[in-house]
């Protein structure tokens, strides 16, 4: 097994917990539901995608949203607090799926979310008017029954993805990160352009902490 995938499977052996998210200096995410045997959000990529919502709200504000493989509904919860008109949440799993709906209600937007439980955007209508899809997608391409499935994705996966997102949403924007050492199979800058998008890398961090230490990539994808 990849020893960076090993780490992970490692520490995600877990309980249920709760943790602060940490968005910027005075913004924090208080008690943050952690469900047993969902990706820690707070360890991963997901936090840094976090971060760049936060900041960068213009990207969302007064839209639609969907939020697509939400785990514990991390990048949903930051742009209902922060802007979006209305947020879908949108996972196959029943256990991170139940995780959403828990830190939803906690955080006061349940108002204005909606919940979909389903493969990628199966469930989701083309008359939704979604205008931003962010898609935290399984980086590791290495075969391993020990390891999540949210963190595993052969290649099929993505390439779905971008097929169904052209022919369902041609002109919504995607946001997806990358962690490189996953290496090139599931990076959207060398998968997206295949099915016709344009890829642009808005930010780019050496991470120094966590559990996914490296190169991050935050990428804005749209249709040529």
């Amino acid at each position: 097994m990849n020893h960076q995938l090993y780490k992970q499977t490692k520490h995600h052996q877990h309980e249920k917990y709760k943790a602060n998210i940490i968005l910027s200096q005075g913004h924090v995410l208080k008690d943050f539901k952690v469900g047993k045997g969902v990706l820690r959000p707070e360890k991963m990529t997901s936090i840094w995608l976090a971060r760049y919502l936060f900041f960068n709200n213009r990207v969302f504000a007064d839209k639609v949203v969907l939020d697509l493989g939400c785990g514990t509904g991390i990048q949903g919860v930051v742009m209902a607090l922060y802007g979006a008109k209305k947020v879908l949440f949108s996972d196959k799993s029943e256990v991170g799926f139940k995780n959403t709906k828990e830190n939803v209600k906690k955080f006061g937007v349940l108002g204005i979310s909606e919940f979909f439980c389903g493969d990628l955007l199966e469930k989701i209508s083309k008359d939704s008017d979604v205008g931003l899809i962010v898609f935290n997608h399984p980086f590791f391409s290495d075969p391993d029954e020990n390891a999540p499935e949210s963190m595993l994705g052969p290649g099929e996966l993505v390439h779905r993805f971008f097929e169904e997102a052209k022919e369902r949403f041609p002109s919504t924007p995607i946001v997806m990160p990358y962690y490189h050492k996953a290496g090139p199979i599931n990076d959207p800058a060398e998968q997206a352009p295949k099915h016709g998008y344009n890829v642009t890398e808005r930010l780019r961090l050496d991470v120094r902490t966590g559990l996914q230490r490296g190169p991050v990539s935050i990428y804005e994808i749209r249709l040529a």
